[in-house]
């Protein structure tokens, strides 16, 4: 199994040659979502650290731009859909790959479920914006269904549909948060209370612990940009054009967060950010009204855009990465169908829909509070995000070393890699196991339980493999046949 569908035209396989360098870019900002990054974490991310924003935005971009680098290397060598998954398979064993495959599918479909959760908050800004007193968790539900219905038309009617919406809403909410911040920006200055103290690491409460539990939601706000891994196989010229995306979708959104955020963050006191929160409202909101009174309908309408958007490059991502594990046998093989006319695995998208909707009702049913359920979500996706990070760095190292020592790097397939995976391993010790450990069971032992037991059936699920389909674990890795 040397070629799987990849040409042009083909009839049998993704298709081809959809996406260009700014349908790449975009899909990777998109899942990043620059809009939503200020609009749903940097409430809850100064809640916990205060005025600093900025540095954790920064801090996670330093995080994330190593894994970044070694995701660019490795699509250039070897473009799938599998990404982490086939890399894995290539590069050290295919049961190893099958768990690193699911640890990768539970990431992508964590991070289909926060964005219904979050146009359902918004939905109910906007319900309160034309009158509503006091909407609920009923109409937050119909928020939820509103959007499904509309990313089920966008995302099974075909690729190069649902990257021309995302195009249209990612311009769209950039200039929104833009004209807000120069807003604010202005006004303080005016009545000079323009600061520099969120560029200043001795304004975090909390010390270091905060810190690090922030950067789990800092580091939530990276995860996405590797989605442009996932549609390798129905891009143009994939070799050249994905690590070109890769890297300009991760500075360019991350350089918009560090500055967008200091602006949110002296726009009104740290102590009603925290209150706002603590209700499960969006400040975002409240200080759009602040600043452009009725102007605050905006950024109530670029959220929900926002969150379909990356609603829409979630499901990309998530179904792909089902769709090359069940093309390899690993998965079972009617995820690995295609729709005969728009070339999506339709089957997987089914199986993340599912998945997704029933992880949003069983979390808002528990806690109660849809923005405490999308707070305690961001646990598991920044866990399962890192150990996939870990992964494709070491791929990067070892296929270098075995498949393409000539074109060896001792700075990027070397020194890179290994910082990347430090950085990995050391965040998951400090913001998942030592943070969230110290804070209480509903919002933080719960996670790492959950989490682990996700990780056990995983390594459960290789070894039934391994005993009762081993056949499947030895054949070569599905690969993908172009040479653009």
């Amino acid at each position: 199994m040397d070629v799987v569908g990849a040409k042009q035209g083909s009839t049998t396989g993704l298709r081809a040659g959809a996406l260009g360098l700014v349908g790449l870019a975009t899909l990777g900002a998109v899942m990043m979502s620059p809009a939503l990054g200020i609009y749903g974490n940097w409430g809850p991310m100064a809640s916990i650290v205060g005025l600093p924003t900025p540095l954790v935005f920064l801090g996670a971009l330093v995080v994330s731009l190593p894994t970044a680098v070694s995701y660019a290397l490795v699509n250039r060598e070897y473009p799938s859909a599998g990404s982490a998954f086939t890399w894995v398979w290539k590069t050290t064993s295919p049961a190893v790959a099958t768990w690193v495959g699911l640890m990768m599918a539970l990431y992508y479909t964590i991070a289909v479920i926060l964005q219904p959760i979050l146009f359902g908050l918004f939905f109910n800004s906007l319900l309160a914006f034309a009158g509503m007193k006091n909407p609920n968790l009923w109409t937050w539900a119909l928020g939820v269904a509103i959007v499904t219905v509309f990313v089920f038309f966008l995302t099974y009617r075909g690729i190069e549909l649902s990257t021309r919406s995302a195009v249209m809403f990612i311009a769209v909410e950039m200039l929104v948060v833009v004209a807000l911040s120069l807003t604010i920006a202005g006004k303080t200055i005016s009545d000079h209370h323009f600061s520099f103290a969120p560029l200043n690491p001795a304004h975090v409460t909390g010390g270091g612990s905060a810190f690090w539990a922030a950067m789990i939601l800092g580091i939530l706000s990276f995860t996405g940009y590797d989605v442009i891994s996932t549609v390798a196989e129905e891009a143009h010229a994939p070799r050249r054009l994905l690590p070109k995306a890769t890297l300009i979708a991760t500075l360019g959104v991350g350089i918009f967060w560090a500055l967008n955020s200091w602006m949110f963050s002296i726009s009104v006191p740290i102590s009603e950010v925290q209150k706002l929160t603590a209700s499960g409202l969006t400040p975002a909101v409240p200080i759009a009204q602040q600043y452009w009174g009725w102007g605050q309908i905006f950024v109530i309408l670029t959220a929900m855009t926002a969150a379909t958007a990356v609603y829409v490059a979630t499901v990309v991502g998530a179904s792909r990465a089902l769709y090359a594990m069940a093309r390899q046998g690993t998965l079972p093989a009617p995820l690995a169908r295609l729709h005969p006319k728009y070339r999506v695995p339709w089957n997987a998208m089914h199986a993340v829909y599912a998945g997704s909707l029933i992880g949003i009702i069983v979390l808002v049913a528990a806690l109660k509070n849809a923005l405490s359920a999308f707070v305690w979500w961001a646990g598991p996706i920044v866990f399962f995000a890192l150990i996939t990070y870990m992964f494709v760095n070491l791929a990067n190292i070892v296929y270098f070393s075995r498949f393409a020592r000539s074109r060896f790097n001792w700075f990027l397939n070397g020194l890179v890699p290994v910082v990347g995976i430090g950085l990995d391993a050391y965040l998951i010790y400090k913001s998942f196991f030592q943070a969230l450990w110290s804070a209480g069971f509903q919002t933080g032992q719960s996670i790492i339980l959950v989490s682990m037991i996700l990780v056990v059936l995983g390594i459960g699920y290789v070894a039934y493999l391994k005993v009762s389909a081993a056949q499947r674990l030895a054949q070569p890795i599905a690969a993908f046949d172009d040479e653009s």
